[in-house]
């Protein structure tokens, strides 16, 4: 095996087909490993095979991250999302090589060895509660049934099932048509983790109001049928629903950070700050990780000062 684009090609489909990773972390492993070959071609001076990467050192790749880096490799200057980005290609150059000791018996135990560059966890940005409530009631169909259009009840059953169950956007946009009965919802995650949420009375409002609107429309009401599609019968992009989003937030003079997945880190803080413990939220989110969900206690540390302040005895 000698030709590096069928090596790429066999590992992504396996990330694909057997690890069930997500399309986002699939592309950006393929954009990392494929800007990592060209750079070895280069640096050995010899065509890329498994038996490159065995031969590989920890030098090897420090001069790859450097290369990424600046020009000058300055990596303890590095910023935040720099760090980051490294830090994934790190992560795919290791489940690449692992991926090769598997297949091809081919290992190596320096870049298992490798650790990434420290870099604070970004803060997640959410909405403020008048915010949410400004964007849902923009979004929100009239009253008179007959003065709203299928579309209107559609995307506005997309937005607050967002930020009422807390979804990435993927997994909204996942979800048929049959799976919304009774007063939960199961949820389809990553690593095809599922997870089952209540399904709130406003949202579970808008989704029935969204599902007796499109019964008669093109789309059908098959119960395989995408729950939100586009006039197509596909399920909308995760584009689409950014689009939307842009408008609205521009009309409303909101955030810039106001994106599908605001709705999600808005769901988690106002959650949080209603006084729900950490491991439920954990639980709602479907995080692998308490670590990652206690990223939002950051987010409303002035408020903790605040009550700590007021309730806790040597504060007074």
């Amino acid at each position: 095996m000698s030709d590096p684009n069928v090596l790429l090609t066999e590992f992504t489909t396996w990330l694909e087909d057997v690890r069930r990773t997500s399309p986002h972390t699939v592309s950006a492993y393929k954009r990392d490993l494929t800007s990592l070959f060209a750079f070895l071609e280069t640096h050995t001076g010899h065509e890329i095979t498994p038996q490159t990467f065995h031969e590989l050192t920890a030098s090897d790749i420090q001069a790859y991250l450097a290369h990424k880096l600046t020009p000058h490799g300055r990596l303890n200057r590095a910023s935040t999302s720099a760090k980051t980005s490294l830090n994934r290609q790190l992560s795919a150059l290791r489940s690449f090589t692992k991926w090769l000791s598997s297949h091809y018996g081919v290992g190596n135990t320096a870049i298992a060895k490798l650790h990434g560059l420290k870099a604070p966890a970004p803060v997640p940005k959410a909405l403020n509660h008048d915010q949410t409530w400004q964007l849902l009631e923009q979004l929100a169909p009239p009253h008179a049934q007959h003065t709203s259009t299928p579309e209107v009840r559609r995307n506005f059953a997309l937005f607050i099932t967002l930020y009422g169950l807390g979804l990435r956007i993927s997994e909204a946009l996942s979800l048929k048509r049959g799976d919304v009965t009774g007063d939960t919802l199961i949820i389809t995650g990553k690593g095809n983790k599922q997870r089952q949420l209540p399904l709130p009375l406003p949202v579970k409002s808008a989704l029935n109001q969204w599902l007796t609107a499109s019964q008669s429309s093109e789309t059908g009401s098959h119960p395989m049928a995408p729950l939100f599609p586009n006039p197509a019968g596909k399920a909308l992009s995760p584009r689409f629903a950014q689009k939307i989003l842009q408008t609205t937030r521009e009309a409303l003079n909101l955030p810039a950070h106001l994106t599908p997945h605001a709705l999600r880190h808005s769901f988690a803080t106002h959650l949080l700050e209603g006084g729900a413990d950490l491991r439920t939220v954990q639980e709602l989110l479907g995080h692998a990780q308490l670590a990652t969900t206690q990223r939002y206690l950051a987010t409303d540390i002035q408020r903790l000062l605040s009550v700590h302040s007021k309730s806790h005895p040597l504060a007074k």
